[in-house]
């Protein structure tokens, strides 16, 4: 069951008296409070299929915050990964003509000529791959995320024309908002919180009043996520269980 963002800001209006007027100041702390809150807990991860420029890079959606997965489908709908690739470079990725910039046909025929190719190698603790293709999983790219210009960066011969990305999307302000009914007194509680920590005072009574309403929202924040969330013995069991063999295999 979910409540409106409106309906948090009421409840917190009418608890502490004040007038309608108040409205637009607590929407944007209720708007804060479920960016907070939802990225740590019930926000849902959105999935979308994107083209790939002809320069090897995708375009993120406006209201990306982060990816859980990025990779292409295979023949039974399951999202192949593709490797995050920390040596790809940003240079140039809003350009049409990337590829031909990035690249550099000289270290790529000295190694060639020059290098032995390992595919699986034991470094002492397990098996790892120093040139070539991984084994077991078909490589299908890497990739790298640009956040300033808000695209994906690919490999130059990535041989895919779209790419399935799954992301946490960013709420918009303009838009009508539901938090799970669990959350509905953490976000009052950050509304009160955030409300009087705006004023400027220097009273220690005004200060202690912020650090109580401070501890108030973080208490609630914790009963929202066990009520969200709980622990059911029966899943403790099974996960201890499955633990105690993963234990007993290494």
């Amino acid at each position: 069951m979910y409540v409106s963002i409106d309906e948090c800001i009421h409840s917190y209006l009418d608890e502490s008296e004040q007038p309608i007027s108040k409205y637009y100041k607590c929407f944007q702390l209720a708007f804060r409070a479920m960016t907070e809150l939802g990225l740590d807990f019930f926000y849902q991860i959105q999935s979308v299929k994107l083209p790939v420029n002809s320069n090897k890079t995708v375009n993120l959606p406006e209201n990306y915050l982060n990816y859980s997965k990025i990779g292409v489908l295979n023949d039974v709908g399951e999202i192949i990964p593709l490797s995050y690739n920390s040596k790809l470079t940003n240079y140039a990725d809003l350009h049409s003509d990337r590829i031909s910039k990035v690249e550099d046909p000289q270290l790529f025929d000295f190694v060639q000529w020059n290098t032995p190719i390992w595919y699986n190698y034991w470094n002492g603790d397990a098996f790892t791959n120093l040139y070539g293709l991984p084994s077991g999983e078909p490589f299908v790219g890497s990739f790298k995320i640009d956040v300033q210009n808000n695209v994906i960066v690919l490999n130059p011969d990535f041989a895919y024309n779209y790419l399935m990305v799954e992301y946490i999307a960013s709420p918009q302000e303009d838009g009508d908002y539901y938090v799970p009914i669990q959350f509905k007194e953490a976000v009052i509680a950050y509304i009160a919180w955030k409300d009087v920590r705006g004023i400027p005072s220097k009273t220690h009574v005004n200060n202690a009043n912020v650090q109580m309403r401070r501890k108030d929202f973080y208490n609630e924040r914790r009963l929202a996520n066990a009520r969200y969330k709980p622990l059911y013995l029966t899943e403790a069991y099974e996960w201890s269980l499955k633990n105690q063999r993963s234990t007993v295999k290494a």
